[in-house]
Formats: C-alpha cells, sequence, structure tokens
C-alpha cells in the first residue's frame, strides 16, 4: 500500500530535500576529496534523557567510533519532534531529507499495511511473546516489509504496553471509559480501538498532547509509563491505569536512498550497529519503567490494576478489528511460543 503524498507535503519535503543537501555538501558526503564525514539526521520525537533517545546516543557514538563508518559518516541527533511530528518525518525520510527515523510503528501503517499487524490490541501474550515474535523469523518479515515504500527497517526498540490515562477518574472498567476524549495517534486501529471501548478518539502530535489535557481539550490519553512520565503528562492527568491493551513496537530505520548509496560492508556495519543499539535501549527502558513507575507513586498518582480485563477483550474482538490483509499475522503471531 503507497500512501498518497498532498503537493504541498511534496513542496514542504522538496525544500527540506534541498537544505539537507545543501547541508551535506558544506559537510562533506563521506567520499574522497572532501573535507569531512557526511551527515546523518536521526530524529526521534522524545527527550535526550528517554530510553530511547539515549539509546540513540549511543549508537551516534559507535557509528563515530566504527572502523567502516567512523571516518565516512556522522549522527546529527534532532530529538524531541524539533523536524515534526512522527509522520511528517517518515515523508521526509522517503524524500530523503532525513536519513534515519527511530520511533513508533504505528504512523507506518499507513505507508506499509503489513507492519499496522502490531497495533492490532491484545495481540501479544506478555513481554517474553513479544520479543519472541519481533526477534524471530515474522520480525525479520516485517521490517523487510517497509522496503517497498522507500524504508529498510534496521531494529526493535521497546516501547513497553500502552495504557490509559486521563483527568477525571480511575478507569477500572468499561463504563469509567464511555465518553472520555482519548488523544490517540494518527493511526486507524488505534482510532477504531478506543471507539470499541466506548471512548472518543481524538487524533493529536505526541508535542500536542500536555497543552490539550491542561486546557481540557481532551480527557485523557494513552500511552506506556515511561512517555507518561517524561513528558510530565502526570502534572494534568493523574490517572493511570494499567489496561496494557497494546504492546507497539518503537522501530529505527533508514531511508532506502540513504541505505542504496552505501557498500555492504557499511551496511553490514550500520545493521549491527543498529542491533546492537537495541539491546541497550531494551536494558535501559526495563530499568527506567521501573523507576519512573516508583516516582509516579510517590508523587501521588493513581496507578491502578484493572482486576478484569474481559469485558475489554471482548469489547474490542466485537468491533472485528482485524483486517483480512492482517489475518493470517495475526494467526502466525499467536502460535509463536
Amino acid at each position: 500500500m503507497h500512501r498518497r503524498i498532498s503537493s504541498s507535503r511534496i513542496s514542504s519535503a522538496l525544500l527540506c530535500l534541498f537544505l539537507n543537501l545543501l547541508l551535506w555538501s558544506c559537510s562533506g558526503d563521506g567520499s574522497p576529496g572532501h573535507s569531512g564525514p557526511a551527515k546523518w539526521v536521526l530524529a526521534n520525537v522524545h527527550a535526550a534523557d528517554y530510553p530511547t533517545a539515549e539509546a540513540l546516543q549511543s549508537l551516534a557514538t559507535a557509528v563515530e567510533a566504527d572502523p567502516t563508518l567512523g571516518s565516512r559518516y556522522r549522527i546529527d541527533l534532532q530529538l524531541g519532534g524539533v523536524l515534526g511530528n512522527e509522520k511528517d518525518v517518515l515523508e521526509k525520510v522517503q524524500f530523503g531529507a532525513v536519513q534515519l527515523y527511530a520511533g513508533s510503528v504505528a504512523p507506518l501503517a499507513e505507508f506499509s499495511e503489513a507492519i499496522g499487524v502490531l497495533t492490532q490490541p491484545y495481540l501479544f501474550r506478555d513481554a517474553k511473546h513479544y520479543w519472541s515474535v519481533l526477534d524471530g523469523p515474522i520480525g525479520e518479515e516485517l521490517l523487510a516489509s517497509i522496503a517497498p515504500n522507500g524504508f529498510v527497517g534496521l531494529a526493535w526498540y521497546d516501547a513497553g504496553a500502552r495504557s490509559f490515562y486521563n483527568r477525571q477518574r480511575p478507569v477500572e472498567s468499561l463504563d469509567d471509559l464511555a465518553g472520555l476524549k482519548i488523544r490517540v495517534q494518527r493511526s486507524e486501529m488505534m482510532r477504531r480501538t478506543v471507539e470499541a471501548l466506548g471512548a472518543n478518539p481524538v487524533a493529536l502530535g505526541f508535542n500536542e498532547v500536555y497543552t490539550s489535557l491542561h486546557t481540557g481539550n481532551i480527557d485523557g490519553a494513552e500511552n506506556n509509563l515511561p512517555s507518561y512520565f517524561s513528558e510530565r503528562h502526570f502534572e494534568v492527568a493523574r490517572f493511570y491505569s494499567l489496561d496494557g491493551h497494546t504492546r507497539v513496537p518503537d522501530l529505527l530505520l533508514v531511508g532506502k536512498q540513504t541505505w542504496e548509496s552505501l557498500d555492504p560492508e557499511a551496511q553490514n556495519a550500520l545493521r549491527n550497529l543498529a542491533r546492537l543499539s537495541s539491546q541497550t535501549q531494551r536494558e535501559r527502558w526495563s530499568a527506567f519503567e521501573t523507576r519512573v513507575r516508583n516516582e509516579l507513586e510517590a508523587a501521588g498518582v493513581e496507578i491502578n490494576a484493572i482486576e478484569d480485563l474481559a469485558a475489554f477483550r471482548q469489547a474490542v474482538a466485537s468491533a472485528d478489528l482485524t483486517s483480512p490483509q492482517h489475518r493470517p499475522w495475526v494467526e502466525r503471531i499467536r502460535q509463536v511460543p
């Protein structure tokens, strides 16, 4: 599935491409005769102290130290969403204005149909099942599925389990969700999931959530604990309810143009460093998640487990959210031990 892009977005992307090429001409292109290594822009929406951003910083250091890549390339980290929301950045990657992206799989579902299966609610039994799928043959196939859209998948990053939080009350049953305005990513699957659970989905960029919670334009959102903590959403939405409706991973990818400009040795080096950074990210994620939960509870945030998720699962199942294209993927994923 190829996503149609408007003429205004094309003009914007072409301008970004021109500016990026200008920067490359100033910093060198990594080839003989140029004064310095080429610059790869790597975009991510999170702050520098977030575990994903920390792993990306370690990747940038590893690229600089690598005997194959270090003399030819440097990673320029652009954190905190300064280059736009995730969908904007993905379009810039397609056009070559940004070389690398690390972020949620959810917006990629509008570029590549297969990978959208990972946004399916209640798809994974637990964290062990989640990693068995992503680190196995199915995960490799899903990484490869985005290639026709101008992306090369390098490594999976942990993004935890997503749960609901809001300004109004603890969510302990479907009745508590009913009618709440819940921010979702710009993802059709998440919109339909929230509707199936009885709430009203509102699609917003990640950097708009705090202000919208503060002003009351939305009642709540859904995300993992580290994001809820790092973006300080707990200051304006004090109730976090552990329903764990999805485990949507983050993905580190490189633009196909950039990838195809590399020789096989450089491709292997970049992929290997990306996989190492994935292990670093997962370790930091686990430690960070434990720490932030303790800090949130100490700050008076009410974190509650939902004792019985059967009604939630049934509501989603009744909505028949699984497309015919995704059903074979879902069956294969559920069969992974």
